[in-house]
């Protein structure tokens, strides 16, 4: 049996939205980066560059439609600044399809935070150059 080779090659593409606290509705799923179909993502995190004034507590989650928290596998404290990596999962994008994030607050709304989500990813069926 003979493997057939792929010689299509791409560069990884990076995307990225940068949050502020008052952006985002707590509770409310919200479109962040549209994603091309047969996209996969293979990378990505969550900065949060200035920690949420929130009373009680912020956590944002990130996922698409059909999985509200696909990339992660809890949802990143935006109370500490920190980076959180994404899980990855291997899930192709369909058509139409939009990376989306959700915050959730508990106690006052924050009135100062900012966060940035950033994946990299490629394209399934794409090809740039041919290697071979």
């Amino acid at each position: 049996m003979t493997l057939k080779l792929n010689s299509g090659r791409q560069e990884a593409i990076v995307a990225y939205v940068d949050i502020s606290a008052g952006d985002l509705a707590s509770g409310v799923a919200t479109k962040a980066i549209e994603l091309p179909s047969g996209a996969v993502v293979i990378s990505g995190s969550v900065v949060v560059k200035t920690a949420f004034n929130t009373a009680t507590s912020a956590t944002l989650k990130v996922g698409d439609k059909a999985d509200d928290d696909r990339y992660t596998a809890a949802p990143v404290d935006l109370k500490a600044a920190a980076l959180t990596a994404l899980t990855m999962t291997g899930y192709k994008h369909n058509v139409g399809e939009s990376l989306q994030v959700t915050v959730t607050e508990t106690g006052t709304a924050a009135t100062a935070g900012k966060v940035r989500v950033q994946i990299s990813y490629y394209v399934e069926g794409r090809a740039a150059f041919s290697q071979g």
